[in-house]
């Protein structure tokens, strides 16, 4: 808002419209005038001020007819308007409410009236402008958590001539709380994981982040995926059960030379494991979200990748994903999508068809999808 905060009066009326301009002139105001609807209308447009003084009855066009207007453009909607309308016309007034107006004054205009309704309008708009300043400094911090939570997606490595690793994340809002992630081993094999932190936005990203740098910084201790997992949780519980927040987690260890890979569960989504193009059904194997409690065991599968098979991992925003009917794409979609597709790698065309099954509409949950296949 400016300072002085700059008003519009549009009064077609010489004698009331000099009245009102010295009232506001004296209480150092910035004021301009108009003395007809088109006029008004289009200085609004034009200036766009921090206020409007709006009478009702005018020629060529009525001051109702210019409140809907400024109201029905986006770009002016939040100016207040006060519609000053005969002390005797109350329909006046409902009718100028209905239009839009925010305040009324009736004629004559008394001065303790028209300062105190005056301020008051300027005061609501001085709080609006600063959520809006505020809402776009959040904007720009929120690009750039985009842009840093970005660097926590690594490189896809080169894992051999027959195997391959495809991943892809794509976060609900700017910053999300799924998360992805390749670590080799020494001996030659891979850990790959995705997660699922509960809620969305800044804290589900900042637990994210938590989560990666504490997976990362315990890999030098790795013994098996089963005890690999209770320490993660274990050391990340304070923090997410304090935070009324879970994970859920698929860990996999994979090894290229042979295809011989495990996974472990914690309340996560089960593998999709694909077989001459079909998807083989895999026990529910037993393990808790991270976060729930302390000291719990996880039970670890294993399962032969053959030459042309693929284990897809994925979070429930591919499941949960809504279309404009607010359906579920749903597990049987995903298996539907496979059988009909051609892969490996089928990742791809899972995310196409989540895409073509939105129709547009926005994401509701964040989504990942990590595929490990055997060419």
């Amino acid at each position: 808002m400016r300072t002085p905060p700059l008003i519009l009066i549009v009064e077609d009326n010489p004698v009331n419209l000099v009245i009102l301009r010295t009232r506001l002139l004296a209480n150092h105001y910035e004021v301009i005038t108009a003395t007809d609807g088109e006029e008004g209308l289009r200085k609004a447009r034009k200036i766009q001020p921090d206020l409007i003084l709006l009478d009702i009855l005018m020629p060529k066009m009525d001051g109702l007819e210019v409140c809907r207007r400024l109201k029905g453009d986006p770009s002016l909607s939040f100016i207040p308007i006060i519609m000053v309308t005969a002390q005797t016309d109350s329909k006046d007034v409902i009718a100028g409410l209905e239009a839009g107006g925010d305040e009324y004054l009736t004629k004559p205009v008394d001065h303790a009236a028209l300062v105190a309704r005056v301020r008051s309008m300027l005061r609501i708009k001085g709080l609006h402008d600063t959520v809006l300043e505020q809402a776009a400094k959040l904007k720009v911090q929120l690009k750039t958590a985009s842009r840093i939570q970005s660097l926590f997606w690594p490189q896809l490595p080169e894992i051999g001539e027959k195997c391959s690793i495809w991943a892809r994340c794509i976060p609900a809002s700017y910053v999300g709380g799924d998360l992805y992630d390749i670590i080799p081993l020494p001996d030659g094999s891979f850990l790959a994981y995705v997660a699922d932190v509960s809620g969305k936005g800044v804290p589900a990203a900042l637990i994210m982040a938590a989560l990666s740098t504490k997976i990362r910084a315990s890999v030098p201790h790795f013994s098996d995926l089963s005890t690999f997992l209770q320490s993660v949780n274990d050391a990340m519980y304070d923090l997410i059960y304090q935070e009324g927040s879970f994970a859920t987690l698929l860990l996999t260890r994979y090894w290229p030379s042979s295809g011989k890979l495990q996974f472990v569960r914690a309340g996560h989504p089960s593998p999709v494991w694909i077989v001459r193009g079909a998807v083989k059904d895999l026990p529910l194997v037993k393990g808790i979200a991270l976060g729930v409690t302390l000291d719990v065991e996880y039970e670890t599968y294993e399962l032969l990748l053959a030459p042309g098979e693929s284990l897809i991992l994925y979070t429930d925003g591919i499941t949960e994903a809504e279309n404009d009917a607010c359906e579920l794409f749903g597990y049987d979609q995903l298996t539907h999508c496979i059988q009909t597709s051609k892969g490996p790698p089928w990742g791809e065309h899972l995310l196409d068809a989540v895409t073509r099954w939105r129709k547009g509409t926005s994401v509701n949950d964040d989504l990942t999808i990590l595929e490990i296949w055997q060419a």
